[in-house]
């Protein structure tokens, strides 16, 4: 489903975001009124749209074409957008804590003229890591929000704004980031994530207010149907091919067949991902342990050739062969 802890956009603007719409009015409220600040606290559970409105307000303040909103659709708001506009910049701890060395970084870039706009914004994401070990990365960045740059804002986003300094949330105008309410949640589900109404819903009321909680869910969710699926996988490297069949139960209905070729084509993906050692983009990372066991076995084919019978079976299926005995060559094809 993509990187979704805080919804980092593709080309929302401060107008079309579909969350977090007060917060999104009354930033565009200051640009306009020329109230921009020098530096913004960004403050809330993770997942609830902070990054998302951070791009937003960086488009907003460097964008020719849409002065202080933001198009979205410009070659300053696209390179916003990607990380590699020279007067946005997006920094983050390599770890768990900001090192020194990366604090004089942010600082000293913080020191420079905007190269393009009349403006930069520079994006700290978990600033509260700058008091892990010590708090001298903290008291560095607090020196310049003390004596702030003329033409550079701010944006800290902080997931727990407790483990700051004082003095440095006293230094920036603190905006709250409220969990988000069920109906934000299901809107942003179908609109961006190609969620269904209905699976959307049910993942919204279970999201805890935040996009995090409805990924996890929608994920859950569509993991689930797949189990049927991968219980019938695993009876036929068990060499249970009978089983398998009774277990897809599926003899007589073609379409119900064509659906678990589909199924079957999709837990392959992983299983390929498993083999090429990419777990980082399989589908159902919730069934890895399970597709481990599979990858691992020896039992099945490799997934190159599972994905040759199973391009067989579905022209098979619709071609109108014997749906039964299409199973059987199917399992006996997927058998190492």
């Amino acid at each position: 489903m993509g990187a979704v802890e805080e919804g980092k956009p593709s080309r929302w603007t401060l107008a079309t975001l579909p969350y977090q719409r007060e917060v999104a009015a009354a930033l565009a409220r200051a640009l306009r009124g020329g109230r921009l600040a020098h530096a913004y606290l960004f403050a809330g559970p993770r997942g609830v749209g902070k990054e998302a409105v951070a791009y937003a307000l960086g488009a907003a303040a460097l964008c020719p074409e849409k002065p202080l909103e933001g198009c979205g659709a410009c070659n300053t708001c696209r390179r916003v957008f990607v990380d590699v506009h020279p007067d946005f910049r997006r920094y983050e701890a390599a770890g768990p804590h900001f090192d020194i060395d990366k604090v004089r970084e942010i600082l000293a870039e913080a020191g420079r003229p905007p190269s393009e706009s009349a403006r930069k914004v520079l994006l700290v994401i978990e600033p509260e890591k700058m008091t892990y070990r010590s708090d001298a990365p903290a008291n560095a960045f607090l020196k310049t929000l003390e004596e702030p740059p003329g033409r550079t804002t701010f944006v800290l986003v902080s997931h727990d704004p407790r483990q700051l300094l004082p003095t440095i949330v006293s230094r920036c105008v603190n905006v709250h980031f409220p969990r988000l309410t069920a109906a934000a949640l299901e809107e942003a589900l179908v609109r961006d994530w190609g969620v269904s109404a209905a699976a959307a819903g049910d993942a919204a009321r279970k999201a805890d207010g935040t996009l995090v909680g409805a990924a996890a869910a929608v994920e859950e969710e569509y993991a689930t149907g797949f189990e049927a699926a991968l219980a019938i996988l695993e009876e036929v490297a068990a060499g249970g091919v009978a089983e398998a069949l009774a277990a897809a139960g599926v003899t007589r209905d073609r379409a119900e067949a064509l659906e678990l070729v589909a199924a079957w084509a999709e837990l392959n993906h992983d299983l390929a991902a498993l083999a090429a050692e990419t777990a980082d983009v399989m589908r159902f990372p919730a069934l890895e342990g399970r597709l481990r066991g599979l990858a691992g076995g020896g039992r099945l084919a490799p997934p190159e050739r599972v994905w040759e019978v199973l391009a067989r079976a579905a022209s098979a299926l619709r071609d109108n062969c014997n749906v039964a005995l299409t199973l059987e060559e199917l399992f006996l094809g997927m058998r190492a």
